[in-house]
């Protein structure tokens, strides 16, 4: 995954990577994510990941980033437990859900 750049996966999904997701661009918002997932969830193939399936994932972290404080990457990790059954498909594992899990 650190081969991987924000901006690339994103054109290659034909999302537009300067498309706002609240305050920052869809750009931002996966490279915040992909942060945490290299930390807390490394198994996780976000390359791999549909268009659809990453719009919904761009989409829940909106929704935490106005729910969560960010302190310990909670709005990454609340979005990225929001769709762990989803992203399950791409590699998460249920080790991953503890190390994700701060509740």
């Amino acid at each position: 995954m650190k081969n991987t750049e924000p901006n690339k996966l994103l054109k290659k999904l034909n999302i537009n990577p300067k498309e706002p997701i609240l305050l920052i661009t869809a750009e931002e918002a996966l490279s915040n994510l992909m942060e945490v997932v290299e930390e807390y969830c490394p198994s996780l193939k976000i390359d791999k990941i549909s268009k659809d399936d990453l719009l919904k994932l761009l989409n829940t972290y909106a929704d935490c980033i106005i729910n969560y404080h960010p302190e310990d990457d909670h709005q990454e990790r609340a979005a990225l437990l929001e769709n762990f059954e989803m992203l399950e498909q791409y590699g998460l594992s249920e080790d991953d859900y503890d190390s994700l899990d701060f509740y």
